[in-house]
């Protein structure tokens, strides 16, 4: 795409808009200046990766195909390494490229009766995050035949893609796409709710750099030192992990050396990505987050340079790295503070309700969410460490609730913090018919251990991990949203005005998420602590000040989150052969009830009428606007509840860069405050100048247009 009326174009394919190279290349390598005679060959947008397949794959594959078909999995991979030279040259050499298929190509060459095992796999979360085109979620569901809105894999994907397995190969790509100006995007596993890693439309003809091979984990026996910090610095127990690394590969390895690494809890995340955003998981109240226990770290900066960085080492990337998201370099490992394996994990839990068999009165419903607020500030203000989440009441679920858990708890401190809410409910007028109860448990380590085997796709289970449910496996978004509840909004206003403010505002929020439309969906939304440090531990605290994570967190009771999705292939027309893949967690998540008009049509589909495929999905397609329509309310709402700053009084809310509304206003203060992010963007400009990393609300791209390709 050319941008005359820009200083600054980016294209995919060299229309000798630039006299040299993007960037000042690394000494370590000579790439080819642009050309406008001899564009490089595979590294053009889709259109000239179309024309190597015609070349290779003949007739049975055509172009008209590709286009109606588009591609889930149909990048090509570049293997090898920059010190024996790529077997095929990342600027030359059609023949001797490899290719890793993908799913939709497999779909088209297979025999109809292999087809299906194909499909039967896209429910499996390693499946996806094995392939180097391969992404967790489908997009925004504006996408397929709606292509024309938001982010979808209805899109065309990166063209092309180098399988890096070093620090050399990384090196060798972010030079070549600098010196031919050419869109980079970064790939480990593709969870990014935004299509951040290759799958966003702004990436399509892109290069991207997959990260997946960089498996390597090194454990450290020696108390490791940071780069160019003192001996005084030193850390017992270290762990570096490569930035293919998920933590299905580390949590495991870790709990058998009795040494736990506090991450995220879905296990076929990829730890690289997710510190990059905080990165938070069971225990990271107790412990802090990922990016709070980050030690050092290996990038390949804009102009191809590997360096160390550390709190000694280049400390204003060091900092930034830690918290403020992607776009500053391509990370190759890091280095992490690891603890000993709890040897208890203590839950305590309250549940109460009210009204019996009766309704709920409004006032007690108030008073009750009031309640349960107040005892999640008392808890979290104790600074144990507790993780957890709570339920507030509505008119038409009275039932309300908290649970607590954490690291090496200690229980009679636990029932203690949950003991003044139950004997609010006791001291009740008999007639508001309020019960409540306070249980508690300690489960100790066994003595083989925790890691128990049996879970999802041949993993083993851990207390502090959690396999994604394959609600979210191959999804297409409705809906997506944060917000952070903070003390601040709380204590606002004199006597227990920001209380009752709260309480009526989340009353609300989910009595909207359970109507109409809404109700019919198993989806709501959810008030948790482990996204938060509200009631971090004091060494948690004293971490956390060290990194580029949002103060707001600091302050915070619940995140609020909310992400409405459905199973899709926006990839592929409507057929009975796509719906019988998708229709057992359509019927979970979407076509609920067996009174709903769709359910027969669609069963009947899934059964093999092509017919009645068609009229499911279509009818569902129709139905969506609706949804949609009461999703936009419920986000309204939230946003206009829970805005990053009230009434001048900054960090009243914030949202997590991972976990946030695609379009979320004002994502500069929501995702990092104010004061943060005029930190982060003069670092960004540093270490890389000319946005060769440029990534939808990542720092500093607010000076590309929407494209991405085009500088302001």
């Amino acid at each position: 795409e050319i941008c005359h009326h820009h200083h600054h174009p980016r294209t995919a394919l060299c229309h000798c808009l630039h006299a040299g190279p993007l960037i000042q290349a690394s000494p370590s390598f000579s790439p080819t200046p642009s050309s406008c005679t001899s564009p490089p060959p595979l590294l053009g947008r889709v259109v000239a990766s179309d024309s190597i397949l015609r070349i290779l794959l003949g007739s049975i594959f055509v172009r008209r195909e590709w286009k109606r078909i588009g591609a889930l999995l149909r990048s090509r991979t570049y293997q090898g390494n920059a010190a024996s030279g790529w077997k095929c040259s990342l600027a030359s050499k059609l023949c001797a490229s490899r290719f890793d298929f993908g799913l939709m190509l497999i779909l088209v060459l297979l025999p109809l009766s292999h087809k299906q095992i194909v499909l039967n796999q896209t429910d499996h979360e390693f499946f996806y995050t094995d392939q180097v085109g391969g992404y967790m979620h489908n997009g925004l569901y504006s996408s397929g035949r709606r292509a024309e809105l938001g982010w979808t894999l209805a899109h065309k994907l990166s063209a092309n893609a180098v399988a890096v397995e070093e620090a050399a190969d990384v090196s060798a790509a972010v030079v070549f796409a600098a010196t031919h100006n050419l869109r980079l995007a970064v790939k480990n596993t593709g969870h990014d709710w935004f299509g951040r890693s290759g799958s966003h439309p702004d990436l399509e003809g892109s290069l991207l750099i997959w990260t997946h091979k960089l498996k390597k984990i090194v454990w450290h026996d020696a108390p490791f030192v940071p780069s160019q910090c003192p001996a005084t610095s030193s850390v017992d127990d270290a762990v570096t992990v490569g930035a293919g690394i998920q933590f299905a590969d580390l949590y495991p390895i870790a709990e058998s050396r009795g040494r736990l690494v506090n991450g995220g809890t879905c296990t076929s995340v990829g730890i690289a990505g997710c510190t990059l955003g905080g990165c938070f998981g069971s225990f990271s109240q107790a412990l802090g987050s990922a990016a709070s226990n980050l030690l050092q770290a290996n990038v390949v900066l804009a102009n191809g340079t590997l360096v160390t960085v550390s709190s000694c080492s280049y400390p204003d990337l060091f900092w930034a790295l830690r918290g403020g998201g992607a776009g500053f370099g391509v990370v190759i490992d890091l280095t992490f503070r690891t603890y000993p394996t709890p040897d208890r994990i203590t839950s305590v839990d309250f549940h109460g309700s009210i009204g019996g068999d009766r309704p709920a009165p409004a006032i007690d419903v108030q008073a009750a969410a009031v309640e349960v607020l107040r005892a999640m500030d008392v808890a979290l203000a104790a600074h144990e460490g507790w993780n957890g989440g709570f339920g507030i009441p509505t008119p038409a679920n009275p039932s309300f609730s908290i649970s607590l858990t954490t690291y090496n708890g200690n229980q009679s401190e636990g029932e203690a913090l949950l003991g003044e809410i139950a004997a609010w409910v006791n001291a009740q007028d008999p007639s508001r018919k309020m019960t409540g109860l306070v249980t508690s448990h300690v489960a100790q380590r066994p003595p083989t251990g925790w890691s128990v085997p049996g879970a999802p796709e041949g993993q083993v289970s851990l207390p502090w991990d959690d396999p994604h449910h394959d609600s979210e496996i191959g999804t297409e978004h409705l809906v997506t949203m944060s917000k952070w509840v903070t003390r601040t909004a709380l204590h606002a206003g004199p006597g227990e005005t920001g209380l009752n403010a709260v309480a009526r505002a989340l009353i609300n929020l989910t009595t909207l998420a359970n109507s109409g439309w809404l109700a019919q969906l198993p989806t709501s939304v959810n008030a948790d602590l482990m996204k938060s440090q509200g009631g971090a531990r004091p060494n948690a605290i004293n971490l956390f000040r060290a990194t580029s994570q949002n103060p707001v967190l600091l302050d915070t009771v619940a995140f609020l989150t909310s992400q409405w999705r459905v199973p899709t292939f926006p990839q592929l027309p409507p057929s009975s052969q796509v719906l019988k893949t998708l229709w057992p967690r359509l019927q979970k998540y979407a076509i609920t009830s067996q009174s709903d008009p769709l359910h027969e049509v669609c069963v009947a589909g899934a059964a093999g009428n092509a017919t009645s495929a068609v009229d499911c999905m279509d009818g569902w397609t129709a139905r969506v606007p609706k949804i949609l329509v009461e999703l936009n309310v419920l986000k309204d709402e939230m946003f206009r509840q829970f805005p990053p700053t009230h009434d001048g009084a900054p960090h009243w809310s914030g949202s997590y860069w991972h976990e946030a509304d695609y379009y979320e206003p004002e994502w500069q203060d929501s995702f990092w405050g104010a004061e943060t992010y005029a930190k982060l963007l003069p670092i960004k400009r540093l270490y890389d100048p000319r946005g060769l990393f440029v990534c939808h609300h990542c720092v500093g791209s607010e000076s590309w247009d929407s494209t991405g390709n085009c500088k302001i």
